[in-house]
């Protein structure tokens, strides 16, 4: 067991087959931008049983420069790291490699073993070492280095219990980049479907609002003239009454002079009926 950094706050067990004596490449699944940091930890100088003296290298990009200075603490007995995916794996998987790794492990004639730091940070899982030494009289060509490489993450997507995608982790991290910004796009239209259709619904709910408002106001008036007309109508009949003509009958002068027409014909008739006596 070896300290991590006081900073983490940890330890981290070294579990795992034995790695060979001598010079080795330890090749690890890179899923946090602390790896190196706690690989380092783990790795630090410490006598085991079965590991013996670890003296690991710092993590370094790749390039001439990084590419010296690992094989000569190869060629010089030493234990080297690398991240062969090159920068974080995103999501659940293990991807292609770069193939540095196996130009490391043909040129100083070193074997590769696979690591993975466990979820919780606490133990780096060290898996079987791979052996290349049948390479070793072969031109390391680009088909031989792919190859090497290709084994090298197979048994690392072994290790991991990961799917192993034959795509680099740089083009994996930009689909997933524009994944999250096409999901970023879609939830924004979204929001702003929303918000017109929210906004389209308040103009429906006032227009609605003031449909109804006028159909009120429209059958107010209607109820206020009605109820003048019923008034004056009221007025009408109670005027009526105190006249004392009742509403719907025909008015005593009328009927009057009727009588007095009908009577005075009937006069003028027996004054001729009279007369026709008299000159008889």
């Amino acid at each position: 067991m070896s300290r991590l950094p006081r900073w983490t706050g940890g330890r981290v067990d070294l579990t795992g087959a034995p790695p060979p004596d001598g010079a080795v490449v330890v090749a690890v699944h890179h899923t946090r931008h602390d790896d190196a940091v706690v690989v380092r930890a783990a790795l630090h100088p410490i006598r085991s049983p079965w590991l013996g003296l670890v003296t690991p290298t710092r993590a370094v990009p790749w390039g001439t420069s990084a590419r010296s200075r690992a094989l000569a603490a190869l060629r010089a007995g030493r234990l080297v790291v690398v991240f062969p995916e090159g920068g974080t794996a995103p999501g659940e998987a293990v991807y292609k490699g770069d193939v540095e790794v196996a130009h490391l492990a043909l040129e100083a004639g070193a074997p590769v073993v696979p690591a993975v730091l466990s979820a919780d940070r606490t133990r780096l899982e060290l898996g079987a070492p791979l052996d290349f030494s049948r390479h070793a009289t072969t031109p390391h060509s680009r088909a031989v280095l792919r190859a090497v490489t290709d084994e090298v993450m197979e048994a690392l997507s072994r290790l991991c219990g990961l799917p192993y995608h034959d795509l680099p982790a740089a083009a994996a991290r930009q689909e997933e980049s524009e994944s999250r910004r096409e999901r970023a796009r879609a939830a924004r239209a979204g929001r702003v479907a929303a918000r017109r259709k929210a906004a389209l619904q308040r103009q429906e709910a006032k227009a609605e609002a003031a449909e109804e408002a006028a159909d009120l106001a429209e059958a107010a008036i209607a109820a206020r003239e009605a109820a003048r007309l019923q008034a004056r109508e009221a007025a009408l009949s109670d005027r009526l009454r105190a006249a004392g003509i009742r509403p719907g009958e025909p008015g005593r002068g009328a009927s009057a002079d009727g009588a007095a027409g009908a009577d005075g014909t009937d006069e003028n008739r027996t004054d001729e009926d009279g007369t026709d006596e008299d000159r008889g």
